[in-house]
């Protein structure tokens, strides 16, 4: 699992109350969050976290689904990209461990 040791609590100790927030956070992290991430990470494993997150913003942002899904009279997917959106924005550090969860499961399988 992934160790924060640049996040430090006030007595200059490895803050492990957040690597425990932290790994908690990453089992109860949306099932389409952790399949995007592996996702990216399989296509372009030399990509780095900016890349990454560029993919996800991409992904979820207004364009073609949002045109077909209008067009079908159904705003569905448009209710979906923005809450994901949000959750992409309000969480970028469980993305970040999730990244290296992914990067460590690539280098295994290659």
């Amino acid at each position: 699992m992934l160790l924060l040791k640049h996040i430090k609590g006030e007595d200059g100790m490895f803050n492990e109350e957040y690597e425990h927030l932290l790994k908690k956070s990453i089992k109860v992290a949306p099932d389409w969050l952790k399949e995007d991430v592996e996702s990216i990470v399989e296509k372009e494993p030399s990509a780095g976290i900016s890349y990454l997150i560029s993919e996800l913003f991409h992904t979820y942002t207004f364009g073609i689904r949002h045109i077909l899904s209008a067009r079908h009279l159904t705003s569905e997917w448009s209710q979906i990209s923005r809450e994901r959106l949000n959750i992409i924005d309000n969480n970028i550090d469980i993305i970040v461990a999730l990244y290296h969860e992914a990067k460590k499961r690539n280098k295994r399988i290659i």
